[in-house]
């Protein structure tokens, strides 16, 4: 962690966890060329994704239930006498996570920040927060929380994951790919490190360079995988789109799995079409990977981000083309004018 010690992250983590997420949306980063000025078709036209690859899911009501009753078990834990500090931030910690999945992010974020002053060396904390952050875009707060959690616990692997998938939204592809290599060599097998280290690839190197590395990935997997080669497949040009959703229709699962893999099947179709300048399909799918509520999943939160950049760029490219129409008719008044000078001197001179 460079040149920041950690009370000192603890503090800009505090703080910009508690105080500045909302200032991610006004990120100007872009989601698509610069040669784009303007998205055709236009975000809020027609839907464009056809009926056989939509599936609709609804909120598993068991599995909420068992949320709540496990917050109100913490609840109570957390008011029993002599608790150390230790215990408290355990306890909050965990209720971070169970409102987490419930999708209620301010009161998460509170616990986190909460377990983080019982305990400001609590590296799971700082993990969770990072993704906040990130998924805020405040891109240098999260860094700084990924770093402090690897410096406060060297194995908490997943800090690698989360901070490559930062370091890709924060426009450092390149970067991004060491950390997801690092998550990569700790499961050989699992097709979403595989998935993530592809679209790093593909958008520091090219689509060429991402097929043959992830060919060669999915070639090395040496067991038997109860789900994601399908989305590897899918990303490879081996399936199609339809023939992913309908296995995913087809597949004996409860609704609960169904809801999962759904969430993770849009977003990864999204992130393949937006590569392909698709940009309303992409839109569109980000959107059907946020109606699956599946709210612990990381693919839910960054499809919520990617919406968001979207429809911030197409305003910006609509601000963009309008500069440009009236600087167009500013140049036409002007020759205009200019041809009647011109024609006003001709006449004088006879």
């Amino acid at each position: 962690m460079a040149d920041l010690s950690l009370k000192q992250v603890f503090y800009k983590v505090i703080l910009g966890a508690s105080l500045g997420l909302s200032l991610g949306a006004l990120s100007a980063c872009s989601v698509v060329s610069d040669e784009v000025n303007v998205f055709t078709p236009a975000l809020n036209s027609k839907f464009s994704i056809p009926s056989d690859e939509i599936i609709l899911v609804t909120p598993d009501v068991i599995e909420r239930e068992q949320y709540q009753m496990l917050i109100t078990q913490f609840t109570q834990a957390l008011g029993k006498e002599n608790l150390t500090h230790e215990q408290k931030a355990q306890i909050l910690y965990q209720l971070g996570i169970i409102y987490d999945r419930l999708g209620l992010d301010v009161t998460a974020r509170n616990m986190f920040l909460s377990s983080l002053i019982e305990v400001p060396d609590y590296a799971q904390a700082y993990n969770f927060l990072g993704i906040y952050l990130a998924s805020a875009e405040r891109f240098a707060d999260a860094y700084d929380a990924y770093d402090s959690v690897l410096e406060l616990d060297p194995d908490e692997k997943y800090a690698y994951f989360n901070r490559g998938i930062a370091l890709y939204y924060g426009d450092r592809a390149k970067l991004a790919i060491s950390d997801l290599e690092k998550f990569y060599s700790f499961d050989h097998n699992d097709p979403f490190r595989m998935a993530w280290l592809y679209i790093a690839e593909r958008q520091a190197y090219g689509k060429d360079y991402a097929l043959e590395h992830l060919a060669k990935r999915r070639a090395a997997v040496d067991k038997e995988v109860p789900w994601g080669l399908e989305v590897l497949d899918f990303l490879a040009g081996d399936i199609s789109s339809q023939t992913l959703i309908q296995d995913l229709k087809e597949a004996d699962i409860d609704k609960v799995e169904r809801a999962r893999r759904l969430c993770e099947a849009y977003f990864y179709m999204a992130k393949d079409a937006a590569f392909d300048g698709q940009y309303k399909r992409a839109y569109d799918l980000f959107h059907l990977c946020a109606a699956t509520n599946v709210t612990g999943y990381l693919e839910y939160r960054y499809a919520l981000m990617e919406i968001m950049r979207f429809e911030r760029q197409e305003l910006v490219a609509k601000s963009d083309q309008k500069a440009i129409e009236q600087q167009n008719l500013k140049d036409k008044l002007l020759k205009d004018q200019a041809k009647d000078v011109l024609k006003k001197f001709e006449a004088l001179k006879k």
